[in-house]
């Protein structure tokens, strides 16, 4: 598979990127490509039709693509991978990061306030992925870590499964009610 990352919706609009892509699938150079991406970009990309997968943000902390993309890639069968779906565990640091890949989520979370963030951590990232793998049409989740054990770890989190309706809405819930139109997906 190859994945297009973060291609801005002029870039893809143009059609030189996708006909690439296209040729080296035509060629058997690739089974599958897909584009990872959030907004209009990854709205363009699923309507374009030359895309066989998406990988989009999603988490407690970034929910846009719940709206704008994932129901339209999902009714286009696409495979649908959910990436940050921890939210880069921003909850963890006490103070205000100067780190510009976790600061929006920290700020969001502050926002939020989710009570189960203010935890014990497994219980915290049990939830986040559950959510996040609770979400229609999610086929799976890149869990980015440094530490090579930590999959097994966050394989035992899911072992309650995914969320129920009522814990899955809370977390909607609070999401609709507090975030702002500016909270778009992180790229």
């Amino acid at each position: 598979m190859i994945q297009l990352h973060s291609c801005d919706e002029a870039t893809l609009r143009k059609g030189e990127v996708i006909s690439a892509l296209q040729k080296a699938k035509a060629a058997g150079k690739t089974r599958y490509i897909g584009y990872s991406g959030d907004g209009k970009a990854a709205q363009f990309a699923i309507e374009s039709g030359a895309f066989d997968t998406l990988q989009t943000s999603l988490s407690i902390a970034d929910q846009e693509s719940m709206e704008l993309t994932i129901p339209l890639a999902h009714e286009r069968g696409m495979g649908i991978i959910a990436k940050r779906p921890l939210a880069n565990a921003a909850w963890r640091t006490p103070s205000k990061p100067t780190d510009p890949y976790l600061l929006p989520y920290w700020d969001r979370l502050r926002q939020l306030k989710y009570d189960f963030i203010n935890g014990n951590l497994d219980k915290s990232i049990s939830v986040a992925l559950r959510f996040t793998l609770s979400v229609p049409g999610i086929h799976t989740a890149i869990v980015g870590t440094t530490k090579p054990g930590r999959w097994t770890e966050n394989a035992k989190l899911l072992s309650q499964g995914l969320l129920t309706e009522q814990e899955f809405e809370s977390i909607r819930s609070r999401w609709k009610s507090v975030a702002a139109p500016d909270w778009v997906g992180q790229v």
